[in-house]
């Protein structure tokens, strides 16, 4: 912190006000806009991705007392941190559409603006799923009436390998709510669901690596995307 002389950027009318109260000394005048701790590191960031590995790894049946010691933590702030994420959690709804088909039009406009797919392709399929015609669904995590987070199933999602089917699509959630484990929860869902309907195994194309492994599926073969310079991604849950 540097300082300077008052009387090199003050009217001296103000300096002689100031000298009234304080005289010789030393003054802090703190910044007009106050900043949030950590907007200007990866500080939070870092700390928001390292309690998600916790918490994922916690899922997977590894002890508090191992997480204590690979992350130089007490064993009380891993139990505080998976406390923490599980009370998160209880917060949001985990629904299909069929369970709440008044949301059609919500999830379509919402899919819409993040896939930029129009909203009566996503509103046909929707329909289809509603109707009975098709057991490719559509998947949402849900805060109160709000959409975080969503996926649905269809035949193919833009790629030439028409046999890889059915394909999971527009995997999406919102940006504050990531790394809280939502779209693994929803990508069991989706397995789960298609499983039990007798629908497996399950695909779909992306080009992140490392995350869906997490939950089971793997890496399966390189496909070619519908206008697309380049090949992508093919991951298949089994």
């Amino acid at each position: 912190m540097s300082y300077i002389s008052a009387e090199k950027i003050l009217p001296k009318e103000l300096v002689e006000m100031i000298r009234q109260y304080v005289s010789g000394k030393s003054i802090y005048i703190p910044s007009k806009e106050k900043k949030i701790w950590g907007s200007q590191t990866n500080t939070k960031q870092y700390y928001k991705m390292r309690n998600y590995e916790i918490c994922e790894k916690h899922k997977k049946g590894i002890s508090v007392k191992i997480l204590a010691k690979e992350y130089s933590l007490s064993e009380k702030s891993i139990q505080r941190i998976v406390r923490e994420a599980e009370d998160v959690m209880k917060e949001y709804r985990y629904i299909t559409l069929r369970q709440e088909p008044e949301s059609k039009e919500l999830a379509a406009s919402w899919f819409h603006s993040k896939w930029g797919v129009p909203k009566e392709a996503y509103l046909e399929c929707m329909d289809s799923y509603l109707n009975g015609e098709t057991e490719l669904g559509w998947y949402l995590c849900m805060d109160g009436e709000k959409i975080i987070a969503g996926m649905g199933v269809i035949e193919n999602d833009f790629h030439d390998r028409k046999d890889l089917t059915p394909n999971v699509c527009a995997v999406y959630t919102e940006e504050e709510y990531r790394c809280r484990g939502i779209a693994g929860e929803l990508l069991n869902m989706v397995v789960e669901d298609m499983r039990n309907k007798g629908i497996s195994p399950v695909y779909l194309v992306t080009d992140h690596t490392g995350f869906y492994e997490r939950y089971g599926w793997e890496f399966l073969c390189m496909v070619q995307g519908d206008g697309e310079p380049e090949m992508t991604r093919m991951y298949i849950h089994r």
